[in-house]
């Protein structure tokens, strides 16, 4: 059945793997036998334990029964998560982990979104009830047959010889063979690399290996002289320009990636509007999510923390942390501050985090209190919801920091009338859905530019997160983060195209150096204002991590075995260049170790301010 899985998930999501060669599928399908037996091995340890009874005990009907009530509880739910990953891991480019438990615990999203789903997804929901009909049938044919009772139903040296050899045989199961130390998600990648790893990969074995684990661990590359030196955290103050008290929109766009851009892919796109507002605004051509999901792209956009662990922050032991955020750092400066999401309270945890973040206010679905414009599923409709946005912004004293987060090119993709026929359907599904919250942008402008407050804002545009793609490129392992981000604000000369690569984490330190903030912060960002600082982008997938910066992509996805690839040639990352590059290789090597470092120490520690916290 993991079999079949894995093959349904090739075929559901063949572009993803379209550049893989034959022989490199074949090695997956081989190599995720070991995968599969470990995490079969794991699930049914109860059943093997009942396994060990005597045989007079273990033929009984009563044992049987619940042998068999095991098997179903135990094995059901696993082969539910693998049938979702054959939808999900489209929007996601990765396996289902433990995660997925304390994300679903937040506000009512699973309840709310299943009807839909059901209906969105019926291609997976037929597979799963396909596997269940597998699973019973052949659990009646072959599990439920009694053997024969033996002339001697209890014979010592034959039981010991049973028991022993079915631990032995579970025991290397269990570890996935005799090496030293039980296989985990990352020893995937010690055989294929970039997106083969998910195809090795099942779901079950991932949310196993993920399960109550540590998100991540102190490391010592370096000495701390050193790693300040190749990843400084503390910005210190700007004390020789006098603080611009400009107001602050950012705006979080919902799964809008580089690719739908006409301007950024010099191509007919899906975001006109966008397309035209970046030729007055200071545009990045190369910038990158941090994550591949909302709940990891917010903190990294308005607390600067970037995703690098299989967990997000917001459900992270690490959540109580105390964070610098743009709120927080410009309240010492008189700015009020906002955080708008049209999403239904709760969704994602979004409207506590916003205050733990510093927000002064969070403003939802409850506090829109008009359900007229609830898409159904998610919130508020982009249009309306943006339109309002305006007024709550044109209420605030100034200077204000407001962040908004739209949702309506979000799955479903829901485009309420008349919008539905005004756009026509693009290649993709989102494609519809993009048009609209383009359009539902133009209209916020349009609203905004008649505000006093207008002039007197930056504006800071950008995506959470990228969703489905049709360009192999943007399925590819840096693709997959490749955002739209620009720096607007009406009147100024922040105006021009930069190739430097950036970040949704870059955004805190940009601003506040934008802003020249006059007190120091800990940000392990950078300023893209600043020429003197280093550009980059970092990511996390699957227990790798990824930088990119200057057209390379240096990915880590083993201690002893780094791949580098130049994204000028080989925009799919096929060809690792590290042993013939070997400066660059190493130098990257030293950048993303420290920033490693950094983040999983300061992390650790509670260190994520400018003072760290005294020990109690």
């Amino acid at each position: 059945m993991y079999t079949l899985l894995r093959l349904l998930f090739l075929a559901f999501n063949s572009s993803a793997f379209s550049g893989l060669p034959t022989s490199g599928i074949f090695l997956a399908f081989v190599i995720g036998w070991r995968f599969d037996i470990v995490a079969i091995t794991i699930i049914n340890l109860p059943i093997i334990a009942i396994h060990l009874l005597p045989e007079s005990i273990f033929m009984r009907k009563r044992v049987t029964w619940i042998a068999s009530a095991l098997f179903y509880l135990l094995n059901i739910p696993f082969l539910l998560a693998n049938c979702v990953d054959l939808g999900l891991f489209r929007f996601s480019a990765r396996r289902l982990t433990a995660d997925i438990f304390s994300i679903l615990e937040l506000g009512d999203d699973f309840v709310n979104t299943v009807p839909k789903m059901l209906t969105d997804f019926w291609p997976e929901v037929l597979v799963f009830v396909i596997i269940i009909y597998l699973l019973q049938f052949g659990h009646r044919k072959w599990a439920l047959v009694l053997l024969p009772k033996a002339k001697n139903p209890f014979q010592l040296p034959r039981y010991l010889l049973t028991i022993f050899s079915i631990i032995a045989c579970s025991t290397v199961s269990f570890r996935g063979g005799l090496q030293y130390k039980p296989i985990t998600v990352l020893t995937a990648a010690h055989y294929v690399d970039g997106a083969a790893t998910s195809l090795i990969l099942n779901s079950s074995f991932t949310i196993i290996k993920t399960y109550g684990k540590e998100p991540i661990k102190p490391v010592h590359y370096f000495d701390k002289a050193v790693t300040d030196l190749l990843a400084p955290v503390i910005h210190t103050a700007d004390v020789d320009s006098s603080f611009i008290r400009k107001n602050i929109v950012i705006i979080i766009l919902e799964g809008i990636g580089k690719e739908y851009s006409g301007y950024l892919n010099h191509q007919t796109g899906y975001t006109p509007f966008l397309d035209s507002l970046m030729q007055h605004s200071l545009v990045f051509t190369q910038a990158y999510a941090n994550g591949k999901r909302s709940i990891e792209g917010i903190p990294a956009v308005v607390a600067g923390i970037p995703s690098l662990m299989d967990q997000p922050f917001i459900t992270s032991p690490y959540a109580g942390n105390k964070i610098n955020t743009l709120a927080s750092l410009l309240k010492a400066e008189g700015y009020s501050s906002i955080f708008l999401h049209g999403g239904t309270n709760g969704t994602m945890g979004f409207d506590g985090f916003s205050l733990v973040a510093g927000y002064d206010r969070y403003f939802g679905r409850t506090e829109y209190a008009n359900d007229a414009d609830f898409d159904g599923t998610w919130g508020i409709y982009d249009f309306p919801f943006l339109q309002r946005s305006v007024d709550e912004f044109s209420r605030m004293p100034t200077p204000f920091i407001g962040t908004i987060f739209t949702l309506s090119s979000h799955h479903p993709y829901a485009v309420p009338a008349p919008y539905d026929h005004q756009f026509p359907e693009g290649a993709l599904p989102i494609h519809k859905s993009v048009r609209y919250a383009d359009e539902s942008l133009r209209a916020f402008f349009a609203k905004a530019a008649k505000q006093p407050w207008f002039k007197q804002t930056l504006f800071v545009i950008t995506s959470d997160h990228t969703a489905l793609a049709a360009s192999r490129y943007y399925q590819s392992r840096a693709g997959i983060y490749s955002i739209p981000m620009i720096y607007y604000t009406p009147g100024d000369s922040l105006v021009g195209i930069s190739v430097k690569t950036t970040q949704q984490i870059d955004i805190l330190p940009s601003v506040l150096g934008y802003l020249h903030f006059p007190h120091s912060y800990f940000a392990i960002g950078r300023n893209v204002f600043d020429s003197s600082t280093a550009s980059g982008a970092i990511n996390f997938l699957h227990g790798s991590h990824q930088l990119i910066d200057q057209g390379y992509s240096y990915v880590l996805d083993t201690i002893d075995h780094p791949l580098l690839f130049d994204l000028t040639k080989d925009t799919l990352q096929q060809s690792d260049i590290s042993k013939t590059e070997i400066i660059l290789s190493r130098s990257m090597d030293q950048r993303i170790k420290a920033l490693i470092q950094q983040y999983n120490n300061c992390m650790l520690e509670n260190k994520m301010t400018a003072t760290a916290p005294r020990t109690p």
